[in-house]
């Protein structure tokens, strides 16, 4: 089975086939020139990216959108999270955060399944815990803007501090509650 993931991130893609290739999935980037709006609820930002792909496609897709929560900001930058990286960086993000201050995380991500063939959308979302660093640390993006300042849950390291083999174990420990993983099964499952 072939889907679309409409994104110009090839490295979203990567992962997105290393996490589907075992449910008979192979993902095909196809950038498409979509408007973000911005609304603090995710589902919403997703959800009005899929309506505007559906105006360009009417094959299988994929669109993903990511929040970070930082918990003592307030949840800032939440969905807001590309303009708030793309004008501030991740050094001036941390340097928000007040030293002693609670540095825990998540980062939500928000996958919408559109199956083709003017067939409802179906929304999956994985949820990532963690803490920030005190200053952005690695060099491995992997796709994620996020990647050098979110170290996972009982993790030591940032993301872009992982070696690949850290960055399996990372991904097979949040397994479970992976959106592409959620997605998978769904698939699997009809």
């Amino acid at each position: 089975m072939k889907i679309d993931f409409i994104t110009s991130n090839a490295a979203k893609v990567n992962l997105a086939n290393e996490r589907l290739a075992k449910y008979g999935v192979e993902v095909l980037q196809k950038p498409l020139p979509l408007y973000e709006i911005q609304s603090l609820d995710i589902i919403e930002v997703a959800k009005s990216k899929a309506e505007q792909a559906l105006k360009f496609t009417s094959e299988p897709f994929i669109i993903e959108d990511s929040s970070m929560c930082i918990k003592s900001l307030n949840n800032f930058p939440g969905t807001l999270l590309k303009p708030v990286f793309d004008s501030l960086g991740d050094e001036l993000i941390l340097r928000l955060l007040k030293k002693g201050q609670d540095r825990s995380v998540t980062v939500i991500s928000q996958l919408i399944y559109y199956p083709g063939k003017n067939k409802e959308l179906k929304l999956f979302q994985g949820t990532y815990n963690g803490v920030l660093p005190n200053e952005p640390r690695g060099d491995n993006m992997r796709g994620w803007k996020v990647s050098r300042i979110f170290i996972p849950k009982n993790k030591d390291k940032t993301l872009a501090e992982m070696n690949d083999q850290e960055w399996q174990e990372f991904l097979d420990d949040f397994r479970q509650d992976d959106h592409f993983e959620k997605l998978g099964n769904w698939i699997s499952e009809k």
